[in-house]
């Protein structure tokens, strides 16, 4: 799976410590590799096309695209009481 970051999730990545900015990419390629993996802190949001993943106090919204190649397209990267909003 290609993973694919919006401007504004690049923006919400640039605002984090390194350290967590490290340990939520690692996340999002583990989930491009192997979706089984992370099933357990991936949710679709209800009445919605878009997932949430956690990490820690953070959550990266995200969908995923399925036409020749599968794309996991990244939204957003926000701390969890901003990240519903």
């Amino acid at each position: 799976m290609q993973i694919e970051w919006a401007t504004k999730a690049v923006r919400d990545m640039r605002r984090l410590t390194a350290r967590n900015r490290d340990r939520i990419i690692a996340k999002i390629e583990q989930y491009a590799k192997n979706p089984v993996s992370l099933t357990n802190q991936v949710m679709r949001l209800t009445g919605s096309e878009y997932r949430r993943m956690k990490d820690g106090q953070y959550r990266v919204i995200f969908r995923v695209e399925h036409d020749t190649i599968a794309v996991m397209i990244v939204l957003r990267v926000r701390h969890r009481r901003e990240a519903y909003d």
